[in-house]
């Protein structure tokens, strides 16, 4: 009985099979870990981000070329190469004017919208200048996250303040234009209806 008994602790008791070795893990492994995935998700973003921008870009803009983007890309450029450097106030000008003219084309085309949808529903236009503007709608977009990032990069924590001002550069350059058109208009109807004005623009009877 007793050898029985001895026996049967020996089962339960038993020591002899495999051991499972642990390895120390180091405290930096896991943020080591989690850098690797948050800059490869970045990097898959930004090559995804040209792709579209690509693809997007193919079809032929509803707008002209933007000189504000081209302006500060030449800039930007100038700042990297070794011969010429930019300051950092003129770099920031570039891109409060680049961010402006993204909002001036993106109030365009939400004005532009109801219309250019009625139209295409009642058959008016075809299925290639819809495409076109749905087109235009996801460049403007692309282009003032753009600008967004671009300013956080330059400056961290800018772009809450940078949304705000580009949109007062925006309004400010409507209005110019507005006085401008008023301004020729006045000239035109001169000369149309030979008026005469004094220094101060005032009508001369």
């Amino acid at each position: 009985m007793s050898s029985n008994y001895s026996d049967f602790n020996s089962t339960f008791t038993d020591d002899s099979g495999p051991t499972v070795e642990t390895k120390v893990v180091s405290f930096y492994t896991p943020l080591l870990y989690v850098s690797i995935l948050v800059v490869s998700l970045a990097v898959f973003a930004s090559q995804y981000r040209k792709k579209t921008v690509q693809e997007l870009s193919k079809l032929p803009s509803m707008f002209d070329e933007s000189v504000a983007r081209d302006l500060y890309y030449e800039l930007k450029q100038m700042n990297e190469s070794e011969e010429t450097k930019v300051h950092d106030k003129v770099l920031k000008a570039a891109l409060l004017n680049r961010g402006a003219e993204a909002i001036r084309r993106t109030l365009k085309l939400k004005e532009s919208e109801p219309q250019v949808t009625m139209l295409y529903k009642n058959g008016s236009v075809g299925e290639e200048y819809w495409k076109r503007y749905q087109n235009e709608v996801k460049l403007v977009d692309l282009e003032f996250k753009e600008c967004i990032q671009e300013a956080e990069m330059m400056q961290p924590g800018w772009p809450q303040l940078f949304v705000g001002v580009c949109r007062e550069i925006c309004f400010n350059q409507a209005l110019k234009r507005r006085y401008q058109a008023i301004l020729l208009r006045k000239d035109v109807f001169a000369v149309q209806w030979d008026l005469k004005f004094d220094d101060n623009g005032r009508l001369l009877e």
